[in-house]
């Protein structure tokens, strides 16, 4: 059945009690995600109890993103999935998706997603630094300042035109992030917001979360000028680990965190995508 706000709480019992589950919220706790309205999730039921869930992000540019996925440890996963996944695709489609992704952050859903109809795409590759040096190396002549709240629609528009679908920030994704994050800088050339990074910090560790270039000035030294700087004010807090995620496949990134001490640490992640048919199948079933 399609999730209602009734279902809040029977749906949120179930995410928290399960071994089986997956969320991949980003910027959000699950029960205000879930607050959301009009997202395309729905659940199973045995009876009166919620037995599975699982939902999807509103689409961005024909893409959209497997956020919640919660099974019952006691039943028979594989089916269940199924099925809810052909809901869930058929709602896609119909809301104009033509591709939906999912990040595989747990082992459990591994044997399942190639039933679905998801073939892997890439890796998400995570580095660390640990350290206070920074390296000597050029970065472009550019000020750095703290985000206002005037920033977001310029933002925005350096960060979809940065990133690709499924990879581009909502607005209320953006303005989210902003308000969570420890640091949220941007680059300026004269008046022009050319890039921004934003961060988070957890304890003694941060997480660049977000670092965007407009595409005629990345390799330009405006992200490298946004890294140092970001770098100079965790330590001036204390804060010498710092960690970041990047597609396998952006190479210029992985140069530019190579260049400033980062070194994978091991923790990678699949990306994994489906082609959905207007009718909302999946097109390795049509």
């Amino acid at each position: 059945m399609p999730y209602q706000h009734k279902d809040r709480q029977p749906a949120l019992d179930l995410i928290f009690r399960t071994l089986l589950t997956h969320t991949h919220l980003d910027w959000q706790e699950t029960g205000p995600w879930l607050d959301t309205p009009n997202l395309p999730i729905w659940l199973a039921w045995d009876g009166g109890r919620v037995i599975a869930v699982m939902g999807a992000a509103l689409p961005m540019n024909g893409t959209a993103w497997l956020r919640v996925i919660a099974v019952e440890e006691s039943i028979q996963a594989e089916p269940i999935l199924a099925a809810l996944w052909r809901a869930v695709a058929r709602e896609l489609a119909r809301l104009g998706t033509h591709t939906t992704y999912l990040l595989l952050i747990n082992d459990w859903m591994e044997p399942f997603v190639p039933g679905l109809g998801f073939a892997h795409q890439e890796d998400i590759v995570t580095l660390r630094r640990d350290g206070g040096a920074l390296p000597d190396h050029d970065i472009a002549p550019v000020q750095i300042r703290s985000a206002e709240a005037d920033d977001l629609a310029r933002l925005l528009d350096v960060d979809n035109a940065a990133f690709a679908p499924p990879w581009q920030m909502s607005l209320a994704d953006l303005r989210h992030a902003r308000r969570i994050a420890a640091s949220c800088t941007v680059a300026m050339q004269g008046r022009v917001i050319v890039g921004y990074q934003l961060s988070t910090l957890y304890r003694w560790s941060g997480h660049l979360a977000r670092l965007a270039v407009l595409p005629d000035l990345q390799g330009r030294g405006v992200g490298a000028a946004l890294v140092a700087d970001l770098i100079q004010r965790l330590l001036r807090r204390g804060v010498r680990s710092l960690t970041v995620n990047t597609q396998a496949s952006n190479h210029r990134s992985q140069r530019l965190y190579l260049r400033y001490g980062f070194e994978r640490n091991g923790y990678d992640l699949g990306v994994w995508q489906a082609h959905l048919s207007r009718a909302g199948q999946n097109s390795s079933e049509s």
